[in-house]
């Protein structure tokens, strides 16, 4: 009787989560969610808002013409050499982790992305890498741009976290860039950091916060957020079950750090083992998504409880699983 009073409770639970979702995301209107939250959210400090990321966000295009990726190891550019195309089509299907560009992800609800960066020589481009290179930063930064112009009341993080083949006159020219696409709309740290909300931000016409895991680089450009007001713990499994474990570790209310965005990593990590046992499928398929489903059910679980505590949650191919409303409404019930 315990049992089926508590499936009952659950259910119950996912009934009135299923109501709140669609009362407070009307029409779909991810585009503009942070604009349409309560007041009482608006003044939350940044750190206690639920926000939707998208992991190795600029992923979407790798081009296979141009040569592996320096973030890959030594061994893997050996066999790229051996197996040339063969070789990079198997990179391709493992490396992509999102289907939609930068700026559609924006206009679905997303507001934190990931980026790695590494310096292409032959091109003398910065450009986004995960195994093979992708598009260029201006290319990126051109779809921010145009997303915030079109909704201003809406906050993107920028969190630069990998680079690759950047020495200081690379760093210096990315940094360069940052600030000439977005010198009148971005936030600096100040005393707040993750403590500013949304009305402060939009008081000051800002919308653009820019992370930059490189301390030489934030001591000359104090304008980007230093590493250490980011926390990001990597869970670095195949498996769904040691995923969830870790996840319900992390997310415990009881460990949240108050002095830093905290960020919780819903993506299952492909294994050695995992892509020679896979070798013609892809990461979305064998991995992705399902663990989406697995991460929201997981997520719509948790509603109404204390325990937990969320703030930036990332995802592969974010379109999946009904991932995006789903983090979204969290914001009415955390």
């Amino acid at each position: 009787m315990a049992l089926h009073r508590q499936k009952i409770m659950a259910q119950n639970l996912v009934d009135e989560f299923e109501v709140l979702n669609i009362k407070a995301l009307e029409d779909n209107d991810y585009s503009r969610w942070m604009e349409n939250l309560p007041n009482e959210k608006q003044l939350s400090p940044l750190k206690d808002l639920v926000i939707p990321g998208s992991h190795d966000s600029g992923t979407f295009f790798l081009d296979q013409n141009m040569e592996i990726g320096p973030d890959e190891s030594s061994a893997i550019h050996t066999l790229g050499s051996i197996f040339g195309k063969v070789a990079k089509s198997v990179i391709h299907s493992w490396s992509v982790t999102q289907s939609m560009t930068i700026y559609e992800q924006l206009l679905s609800g997303i507001r934190y992305l990931d980026l790695r960066v590494a310096y292409r020589a032959e091109d003398k481009k910065i450009r986004v890498v995960h195994g093979l290179f992708g598009w260029t930063i201006d290319q990126v930064l051109d779809e921010v741009n145009r997303f915030v112009a079109n909704y201003p009341k809406e906050i993107v993080i920028l969190d630069f976290n990998h680079f690759y083949k950047m020495d200081q006159a690379a760093h210096e020219t990315l940094a360069d860039t940052l600030l000439a696409s977005f010198s009148e709309i971005f936030r600096a740290p100040g005393a707040d950091g993750p403590n500013v909300t949304l009305q402060e931000m939009w008081g000051n016409e800002e919308k653009v916060i820019i992370i930059y895991h490189d301390y030489d680089v934030v001591d000359t450009y104090p304008c980007f957020w230093p590493p250490h007001l980011i926390c990001s713990p990597w869970p670095n499994t195949a498996d769904k079950k040691l995923l969830l474990e870790f996840l319900n570790k992390q997310s415990e209310a009881s460990s949240f750090s108050e002095d830093a965005l905290q960020v919780t990593q819903a993506i299952l990590t492909p294994q050695t083992s995992t892509v020679f046992q896979n070798m013609t499928s892809t990461l979305k398929d064998v991995l992705a998504s399902r663990c989406n489903c697995y991460v929201t059910g997981w997520l719509k679980a948790l509603c109404g409880t204390k325990c937990h505590k969320f703030n930036i949650i990332i995802a592969d191919f974010v379109e999946f699983g009904d991932f995006i409303p789903t983090v979204i409404s969290l914001n009415y019930f955390f």
